[in-house]
C-alpha cells in the first residue's frame, strides 16, 4: 500500500512540475509579458521587522524622523549660535546615524541580521498583457550584481507562468543599474524589449560630486529646482493658483535676497561641520553600500574611492570595483542586444534643474540623473540655455540635433533609439511617454523615425498629462498662448520683469 502511495505522490509531483513546461506551449496571446525593475526605494527597507521595535529605515516614517531631530536640535541649536563647528558636526552626525545608520553594509557588502526587506516581490498568476506586468523591486543598498541572479530567476518563473519564451524589460531609475549587471553577467537571451525611463546607466553627477565631497549651495539652482518641481506638486483644490503663487513668491524671495542668505547660511555650515558629518556618518553609512556606488560615474570613481575610503579588499570592495563593469559595457551590451532584434528605448528628461546641493548644479537633467549619463553620452547644453554658438557652427550634420538646440544626441552610443523629454521631471508618470512605451511593445520597428506622434525630441505637459513634439526654444508667452493658466500667466510677467530688470543691471 506504501509503495501504491508512493507512486502516486511522484506521478502527482511529476504532474505539477510540467504545468509550467506544458503552458509554455499554451499561450498564443502574442504579447510577452513585461517585468517592470522598479527604482531606487521600490522596496521597504525594514529594522527589527516583526517586532515592538519595527521600524522602516529608507522613506522614513515623519514621527520617527522627528522624534530624532528632537534630540538633536538642541545641540544643533548650540552650535549654529556658538559657532561651534564640533558641537554642530557632531550633532547633524548623530542625527543622521540615528535615522539611517543601520542602511550600513560590513566589509562584505552584507546588511545587519535584523535589517531585512521582507515585502520582495515573487511572481504570481499568469495575468499579462500591454496593460499588465510583474513588479520587480529589490534593496536598493545591495550589490546589483545579486539583483541580477534574482532576478534571472524572476524571469524564469515569469515564463513558466505565462507560457512565453521571452520578456520585455521596462527599467525604472535604478532599474537601469539592475539591467546593466543582468546584461552583463547574463546577456540578452529570452529579452525581445528593453525599455530604460531615466536610467543613470553611466551614474550621476550628484553621486559623483557627493562621494567626492563637492558640496554646494546655490542660491540661483534653489531657486530653479523650486519652480521647476512647482508644476509636479499635489495641491488640490486650486491648484493652479497656489502653484502661480508659489512660483512668484520663490522669485521674490530670490529677488529679496532672502534665497542667497539662506544658501549663504547652508553654505557656512557645510564649511563648518561638513568634513565631521561625512567622517562620522556619510562615509559610514553610504560608503558602505555598492548599490549607490553604482551612480558613481567613471569619471569620479578613483576620487571618490579615496575620499569614501573604500576598504583595499574584502567583499565590498571587490563588490563595488565588479560593477565598474557592467557600467563600462552597457552601450556594447546593449548595441549587441538590438543587433540581435531586441527593441530598446533609451528615454530620458532635460532641461530640468537638478538637485541644488552639488558643485556641478548646471549640468541639464530630469532633476536627478543628468541627461548625459542617462543617454550614453549626449552633449548638452548647461540647464536652460542652448550648446555654446561655437559648437553648434562645426556641427556638419545636424539630424540628431534637438530644435531648442540644447542636446545634440549624435554622441550618443545608441541615437537612433534615445528619446528625449524637455521639462520632464525625473520619472514623473505621463500618459503620452506611456503611450510611446506602448508602441515600442507592439511595433516591428522602434527607431526616433518610427512614431510620427513621438519624435525623438518630446516636452512634457504636466497639466494635459502629455508630451507633444519639441518645435524651439522654451518661451513664456507661447507656453501662455497655448496653455493659459495662472501659473503660465506668472512665469510671462516674471520673465518680462527679469528682461527688463537686465537692461539696467547688466
Amino acid at each position: 500500500m506504501k509503495k501504491l502511495i508512493s507512486i502516486i505522490m511522484c506521478a502527482v509531483i511529476a504532474a505539477c512540475a510540467a504545468v509550467p513546461a506544458f503552458a509554455a506551449e499554451g499561450c498564443s496571446c502574442g504579447f510577452s509579458p513585461i517585468i517592470y525593475v522598479g527604482p531606487l526605494g521600490c522596496a521597504q527597507i525594514i529594522r527589527d521587522a516583526g517586532t515592538e521595535n519595527e521600524q522602516q529605515l529608507w522613506n522614513i516614517d515623519t514621527d520617527f524622523l522627528l522624534a530624532n531631530l528632537g534630540d538633536a536640535l538642541p545641540d544643533i541649536s548650540k552650535g549654529i549660535l556658538t559657532r561651534d563647528a564640533d558641537l554642530l558636526g557632531t550633532a547633524l552626525a548623530g542625527f543622521v546615524n540615528a535615522c539611517m545608520g543601520d542602511l550600513a553594509l560590513d566589509n562584505e557588502g552584507k546588511s545587519k541580521d535584523n535589517v531585512t526587506t521582507p515585502f520582495i516581490n515573487v511572481p504570481a498568476g499568469d495575468k499579462h498583457g500591454p496593460d499588465s506586468d510583474y513588479y520587480f523591486n529589490y534593496d536598493f543598498r545591495l550589490d546589483p550584481y545579486e539583483h541580477a541572479e534574482r532576478l534571472h530567476g524572476f524571469i524564469a518563473r515569469v515564463k513558466a507562468l505565462t507560457g512565453h519564451n521571452s520578456v520585455k524589460l521596462k527599467c525604472s531609475s535604478m532599474g537601469g543599474v539592475v539591467l546593466s549587471a543582468y546584461l552583463d553577467k547574463y546577456g540578452y537571451e529570452g529579452i525581445d524589449a528593453i525599455i530604460c525611463r531615466c536610467c543613470p546607466l553611466l551614474g550621476t553627477a550628484v553621486a559623483g560630486e557627493a562621494y567626492c565631497g563637492k558640496v554646494e549651495l546655490s542660491s540661483k539652482a534653489l531657486t530653479r529646482y523650486g519652480e521647476d518641481a512647482i508644476p509636479y506638486l499635489e495641491t488640490g483644490f486650486a491648484d493652479d493658483f497656489i502653484e502661480g503663487t508659489l512660483y512668484a513668491l520663490l522669485d521674490v524671495l530670490k529677488g529679496a535676497g532672502v534665497i542667497d542668505g539662506i544658501c549663504a547660511l547652508g553654505d557656512k555650515i557645510i564649511k563648518a561641520a561638513g568634513d565631521r558629518v561625512f567622517e562620522q556618518a556619510l562615509i559610514p553609512i553610504f560608503g558602505t553600500l555598492p548599490g549607490i556606488w553604482s551612480f558613481v560615474p567613471g569619471e569620479y570613481f578613483d576620487e571618490a574611492v579615496k575620499f569614501m575610503k573604500l576598504p583595499s579588499e574584502g567583499g565590498l570592495h571587490d563588490k563595488v570595483f565588479a560593477y565598474r563593469n557592467a557600467m563600462a559595457n552597457i552601450a556594447d551590451n546593449l548595441t549587441a542586444a538590438r543587433n540581435d532584434g531586441v527593441k530598446i528605448c533609451l528615454i530620458c528628461g532635460y532641461d530640468v534643474q537638478r538637485t541644488p546641493l552639488v558643485t556641478l548644479w548646471k549640468s541639464t537633467s530630469d532633476g536627478t540623473v543628468d541627461t548625459k549619463y542617462a543617454s550614453l553620452g549626449a552633449t548638452c547644453g548647461d540647464v536652460k540655455e542652448p550648446l555654446a554658438d561655437e559648437y553648434l557652427n562645426s556641427l556638419n550634420n545636424k539630424e540628431y540635433l534637438s530644435p531648442d538646440n540644447m542636446i545634440d544626441a549624435s554622441t550618443c552610443a545608441l541615437p537612433e533609439i534615445t528619446w528625449f523629454v524637455r521639462g520632464w521631471l525625473h520619472c514623473n508618470a505621463n500618459a503620452g511617454i506611456d503611450e510611446l512605451f506602448n508602441l515600442v511593445f507592439t511595433s516591428e520597428e522602434v527607431t526616433v523615425s518610427s512614431f510620427e506622434k513621438f519624435p525623438q525630441y518630446l516636452e512634457a505637459d504636466d497639466d494635459a498629462d502629455t508630451v507633444y513634439p519639441v518645435e524651439g526654444a522654451p518661451d513664456a508667452f507661447n507656453s501662455l498662448k497655448e496653455h493659459p493658466s495662472y501659473l503660465n500667466f506668472i512665469r510671462f510677467l516674471f520673465s518680462i520683469v527679469k528682461k527688463i530688470l537686465s537692461l539696467f543691471f547688466k
